[in-house]
């Protein structure tokens, strides 16, 4: 079993989780690239038995290739979408037992160089802050 603190790296470009669409007949479907990032993801982080279900920190960094005509100063897409993507593959893949345990979090995104491959690196480390506030 892995001991706490554990970081992972995920060697893909992260995506912001999406809504699933509802068309009007049919069933639910989330957007082709969130469903791929949701797949190459399953494949390349390996499953776990930690199962954490005590309160934990986490520290994020989602690291996104510049696009070559790219004007922008940040990354596009909202930090919390990226948040929901991480932490939905880490409930499914078993580091979590529910992302409820996650008690405080930090990302950032940063853009690379054009060119460079995107990936995250999350830590997870078991919550040393008291969780009860007394006024």
């Amino acid at each position: 079993m892995k001991e706490l603190p554990l970081t992972l790296t995920i060697p893909i470009k992260p995506i912001a989780a999406s809504r699933p669409r509802i068309p009007r007949y049919g069933k639910p479907y989330f957007p082709k690239t969130y469903k791929r990032w949701r797949d190459e993801a399953n494949k390349v982080v390996d499953a776990s038995d930690l199962k954490l279900d005590f309160p934990v920190s986490v520290d994020v960094l989602f690291a996104i290739p510049r696009a070559r005509t790219s004007k922008l100063i940040v990354p596009m897409g909202d930090g919390d979408n990226f948040e929901k993507a991480l932490y939905d593959l880490l409930q499914r893949k078993g580091y979590l037992m529910d992302d409820k345990w996650i008690t405080s979090s930090t990302w950032r995104k940063r853009f690379l160089p054009f060119g460079a491959e995107g990936y995250t690196r999350i830590t997870i480390k078991e919550e040393t802050d008291d969780i009860d506030i007394t006024e």
